[in-house]
């Protein structure tokens, strides 16, 4: 017999004759119980989500993200269906376009989180003066994709996942510590590259410039702002379908944490 458990209107099922457990390794539980008391929230393009048998649906319609908003690169000699430059760093990559325009702000840091576990594709940090006095930190957290053709089109698919994991950032401005521990994770992450004798993750600054940002977020507000980074999309010929889904994207952020979404895409 299957794992079964739910209640009288719906119930969480596992698959094959498997055996799933989610938690540490000194507190597990099976996932079928798991899930039945910890619902997941699926949300759609429209906004609408479903929790249990619970369908929400959304009952006023976001306005369409506005196309002006978007952001443009030249991306002349990338290769659009390439996201990720790797440690051998790809210059023909979307992260390592990014990357370049990046450096030519005023990041103080600017690290290739890239991989499994990641904040964002691209972490980069600046300082807020006022009088030469820093008074934030500015957290830009870049969320890269590949396109799925050649061209930039009205693709809706080119959108749904850098979406999700454009939400999923909201982990790390939950509390205060989330934002402090970020820096930690970027310390980490650091750490396990080298220690694989991979090329340093660090585009603009090292870990000294880390441990005394660490040191300012304790004492100084850290604000974030979250870029999804598509050049499979195109500003002058942005879909409806395209628009709407970054429009629930943009508010979702909004409504959680007050976070404000940048979208850059292609002309």
């Amino acid at each position: 017999a299957l794992p079964i458990c739910g209640r009288s209107n719906y119930r969480f099922v596992v698959r094959g004759n498997r055996t799933i457990e989610v938690g540490s390794s000194s507190a597990r539980e099976s996932a079928v119980a798991f899930f039945y008391q910890n619902p997941p929230v699926i949300w759609f393009a429209d906004g609408s989500s479903l929790e249990g048998n619970q369908f929400a649906e959304l009952r006023n319609a976001y306005p369409l993200y506005e196309a002006t908003k978007i952001q443009t690169l030249n991306w002349a000699g990338i290769n659009l269906r390439k996201e990720s430059q790797g440690p051998a760093r790809d210059q023909t990559s979307v992260q390592a376009r990014v990357i370049r325009e990046l450096k030519t702000k005023d990041y103080k840091l600017i690290f290739d989180d890239d991989g499994k576990g990641e904040v964002a594709d691209i972490v980069a940090v600046r300082i807020v003066s006022d009088q030469n006095a820093p008074t934030s930190i500015g957290v830009d957290l870049y969320h890269c994709k590949y396109s799925h053709g050649d061209a930039p089109g009205r693709r809706i698919e080119d959108l749904y996942e850098v979406c999700g994991q454009t939400q999923k950032s909201i982990a790390w401005v939950t509390s205060p510590d989330k934002k402090t521990d970020m820096f930690t994770h970027v310390l980490r992450r650091e750490s396990l590259r080298r220690d694989a004798g991979a090329p340093s993750r660090f585009e603009v600054g090292d870990e000294d410039q880390v441990l005394m940002l660490r040191e300012m977020s304790r004492l100084l507000p850290v604000n974030f702002k979250i870029y999804i980074v598509q050049p499979g999309v195109s500003r002058a010929n942005a879909s409806p379908e395209q628009l709407g889904l970054l429009s629930v994207t943009e508010n979702y952020l909004a409504e959680t944490y007050q976070l404000k979404l940048g979208i850059i895409a292609s002309a």
